[in-house]
């Protein structure tokens, strides 16, 4: 069977909140209004609930200013699920 992207890969969410803390962003509210990103949506991301959307993604990134190589780590580290 093919795995999903979700399966796949799973956000860090502790490291985009490590980066939250860094630019002195306290709250989801916070957050939300930095990227335009749904309080619900960012609280199921950062809760490991959900993977975000490539479009989510590119929003935090932008608005969080987080480095190419580093976004890559952070959105695209291998589940320790196995097939």
């Amino acid at each position: 069977r093919r795995h999903t992207m979700a399966e796949i890969y799973k956000t860090d969410y502790i490291e985009i909140k490590k980066i939250m803390a860094e630019k002195e962003i306290k709250t989801i509210k916070e957050l939300a209004e930095k990227t335009g990103i749904n309080r619900n949506t960012l609280s199921n991301i950062l809760n490991g609930k959900v993977q975000p959307s490539s479009d989510v993604m590119e929003k935090l990134v932008f608005s969080l200013e987080i480095p190419p190589e580093k976004a890559g780590r952070i959105f695209f580290s291998l589940t320790l699920r196995t097939a």
